[in-house]
């Protein structure tokens, strides 16, 4: 029996013998293995990316927002602050209000809330800083709002005017406020689209006393822990739908809690969960070019069987068992599965780097992805070639020997 190193030099000189074939054969696994491994590679860095969004986007917070007005109070922010595992929190309500710079107005949402919400959220400041309790008349303005809004850029310690309308009195208040941030970052998030570029920021009390309301839209509270995300959550949902007349029975039911809740390892899992359904379903969208790439290199096969009839007859002849042939033929369709495998996933990562940096996001290389490209090329390589492999090794020397 010959070894597969002679085996292996026997299926080069036969690819060599016929160049332009092999090249167009190994075409249709290039891009198969490219499309499967781009977009393995792609998911992979999404995955990652968002994951360390995540993590820049708050302390283990929890987000708890009313499905109706007038249900969040002091006492439901009690609730909050009081529940094992919390250790800070942060009120939010928000408005959509007239800003008024110098002769310009522009209709802009207003959110008051207190110190901890930039805590709590990671919120970036690109100059200046971040509202704090004490404060009154001033503001935290969105760094889109500062620059691009108005004719004149808003700067730290610039004097705005914000026009808010009051319900209960049904009459627009304005006050002047005194610029004490700007919010924002010179870096894309594809996370929140860069909301906090949006936005303006008051202190929650001046917010109050403008539109008369008393009650809460969200509430942001902080665990002390992401292992007791999940847990925390669950005591302050049950604990909140009590002051709300629910019942524990009911806690299950969305229907009748009247407000949503959130968490940040919630957040991550299931934005790992679209992300990989995501890549499996691109990877299966790619393996169709596969499935080409692999019915290709079995035409080919079976072309070539065909073709060298004689030359297998007379390999026989010469005491070529039936294995050897197999072997050979085997070889030459893992050779040009493994070029074309090789040459994929390397043009698979490199698209996916193109890809990722037209996103302005790091490039994750998985080295799973690479090992899963050369295994799935030599799998399709050997599936594809074992059949005329198998035709090779099965023919009656005689016959082939006679053969036109």
């Amino acid at each position: 029996m010959i070894n597969l190193a002679y085996s292996f030099k026997m299926a080069v000189s036969s690819l060599k013998s016929a160049k332009l074939r092999t090249a167009l054969t190994a075409l249709g696994i290039i891009i198969g293995i490219a499309a499967v491994v781009g977009t393995f590679a792609l998911g992979s860095t999404f995955t990652g990316y968002f994951t360390e969004q995540f993590d820049t986007q708050g302390s283990n917070y929890i987000a708890i927002s009313n499905s109706r007005p007038n249900i969040f109070y002091e006492q439901q922010l009690d609730i909050v602050k009081n529940s094992p595992g919390i250790i800070a929190i942060a009120p939010e309500s928000s408005s959509t209000g007239v800003i008024t710079y110098g002769n310009e107005q522009r209709n802009i949402s207003v959110m008051g809330t207190n110190e901890n919400f930039s805590e709590i959220i990671s919120l970036p400041i690109y100059d200046g800083s971040f509202i704090s309790d004490n404060d009154m008349y001033v503001a935290a303005v969105g760094k889109n709002i500062a620059q691009d809004r108005f004719r004149s850029e808003i700067g730290v310690r610039s004097t705005i005017e914000i026009t808010l309308y009051n319900r209960y009195t049904q009459q627009y208040v304005t006050e002047t406020f005194r610029v004490k941030g700007i919010l924002g970052s010179d870096d894309t998030n594809l996370l929140t689209f860069n909301q906090e570029d949006n936005m303006v920021v008051i202190p929650i009390h001046v917010m109050q006393s403008m539109t008369g309301e008393t009650d809460y839209q969200t509430i942001y509270a902080m665990a002390d822990s992401r292992e007791n995300l999940n847990e925390t959550s669950d005591i302050i949902k049950q604990r909140l739908a009590r002051s709300l007349g629910v019942s524990d029975r009911d806690l299950d039911d969305d229907e009748k809690i009247p407000f949503m809740m959130i968490n940040q390892a919630e957040m991550i899992e299931t934005v790992g969960t679209i992300t990989n359904t995501l890549t499996w379903f691109l990877i299966a969208v790619g393996g169709i070019s596969l499935v080409v790439g692999a019915v290709g290199i079995m035409n080919i096969m079976i072309v070539t069987v065909t073709e060298r009839t004689k030359e297998i007859g007379t390999l026989k002849a010469l005491g070529y068992s039936p294995n050897d042939i197999l072997l050979m033929f085997v070889t030459e369709a893992v050779i040009i599965s493994l070029l074309g495998g090789t040459a994929g996933t390397m043009l698979g990562i490199f698209v996916a780097y193109i890809g990722a940096s037209l996103m302005g996001i790091a490039m994750a290389i998985p080295i799973s992805g690479v090992f899963f490209g050369i295994v799935l090329s030599v799998t399709v390589g050997v599936l594809a070639g074992a059949q005329p492999s198998y035709r090779a090794a099965k023919m009656n020397p005689v016959d082939a020997l006679r053969a036109k």
